[in-house]
């Protein structure tokens, strides 16, 4: 691979207008060149085509299309068949990236043996107003796994945004993309990883060079559906992979159970909450006595007493951090 090889920045977008805008000035703003970025908005209502446009007249590197509603995963795919270069970066309608995450990601897939076809990085969680979720002073760490990596992947899906990731665009091709025939979608970036692990290795910049919106029509929301798409994938593998140890798959329906958990306490679904979290202990006992466990009970009685991080921004307590400042703290060590 050449050190001037083509990104191709491949972004579908329905209905974004809140967040495409600052998503697009991120892609933008990358220092590695050359670098395309793909829009496709997939059938949008609002004003995201305007918003499009106007930025694709200001920036030649900014190659747009429009289409009939066909969903996240036959759009991807559609992005893919235009782009024109070697590695293709996805890139989520409401995300943001840092600067250097496509320089760094070409740089380490350029350093990394030829069997390496994707190179990821680290995600934290961004709210509607750009600001940091997780505690500023102690993020959570993001998965280290590298290498041959399907066992760990199949526990669960450690790659945490669907923006994360560079990949060869040779690999996509060779598994056939993205899932859309997936039912719900919402997994199928997980069942592409999965089907890619088992022919390349894979590569990790442990670093959080991508903000991950998590707003309240972010489809994750959909905690039902993902639910079931996440269990989905985790039938297709196994059903397909029968090497593979059973106790990965309790590992990987106790996971996902633990993370729509999650997701139903963020939307203060309490009762959805604790039901999925008592569904993943039937599938792992051992898991009560994981941190995970204790994480959720804190969280759990905080967000009934109404203690939520929202909450004590609009109060006043506690750091507001926005990506960009966030960014700021990590660029002293970002090489």
């Amino acid at each position: 691979m050449t050190s001037n090889a083509l990104v191709s920045v491949v972004l579908p977008v329905y209905n974004g207008q809140a967040f495409v805008g600052r998503t697009l000035d991120s892609a933008l703003a990358q220092s590695y060149q050359p670098i395309e970025i793909v829009v496709i908005d997939d059938g949008s209502t609002d004003e995201t085509a305007d918003i499009i446009e106007a930025a694709a007249a200001a920036n030649s590197n900014i190659r747009f299309f429009r289409r009939q509603n066909h969903g996240i995963a036959a759009t991807r795919n559609f992005g893919i068949s235009q782009a024109k270069g070697k590695l293709i970066a996805p890139l989520d309608h409401d995300d943001l990236w840092h600067p250097q995450k496509i320089a760094r990601q070409v740089e380490m897939m350029q350093a990394s043996s030829p069997a390496v076809g994707l190179v990821y990085c680290w995600s934290i969680e961004i709210d509607e107003s750009d600001l940091i979720i997780p505690p500023v002073a102690n993020p959570r760490k993001g998965s280290t796994a590298q290498g041959l990596v399907t066992q760990e992947l199949s526990k669960g899906c450690f790659i945490e945004s669907g923006s994360s990731p560079l990949i060869k665009r040779s690999l996509i091709d060779a598994v056939g993309g993205y899932d859309a025939n997936l039912w719900p979608q919402g997994a199928d970036d997980w069942k592409l990883y999965l089907a890619l692990s088992e022919i390349c290795e894979f590569a990790v910049i442990p670093k959080y060079l991508v903000g991950h919106r998590q707003g309240a029509g972010s489809a994750s929301r959909n905690v039902g559906a993902m639910g079931q798409s996440m269990k989905n994938v985790v039938g297709w593998m196994f059903e397909r992979r029968c090497d593979l140890p059973q106790e990965l798959r309790r590992q990987a329906m106790y996971g996902v159970d633990v993370f729509i958990a999650q997701r139903a306490l963020d939307g203060d679904l309490f009762g959805t909450a604790l039901g999925y979290q008592l569904k993943a202990y039937k599938s792992q006992p051992s898991g009560i006595f994981d941190r995970a466990t204790f994480d959720f009970a804190v969280r759990f009685f905080a967000r009934i007493l109404g203690l939520t991080r929202s909450n004590q921004r609009r109060r006043g307590i506690g750091p507001q951090v926005t990506f960009d400042e966030f960014q700021a703290m990590q660029r002293s060590d970002a090489r």
